[in-house]
């Protein structure tokens, strides 16, 4: 199950899809912003793992 409204192009997680999706049912972040320049500054992902 891919989430649909996150954009991931970070390669090297376990949990990309092709199409620059996140295979994981849920997403934690550490922080996150919204406003005008909420796409500048994005959410930083708690659930990053490194592909082994």
């Amino acid at each position: 199950m891919a989430n649909e409204g996150v954009k991931c192009t970070v390669t090297e997680c376990q949990w990309h899809e092709g199409c620059d999706k996140c295979n994981l049912e849920r997403i934690e972040v550490t922080h996150e912003k919204t406003g005008a320049d909420s796409i500048a500054v994005p959410h930083f992902c708690k659930s990053y793992q490194k592909k082994q």
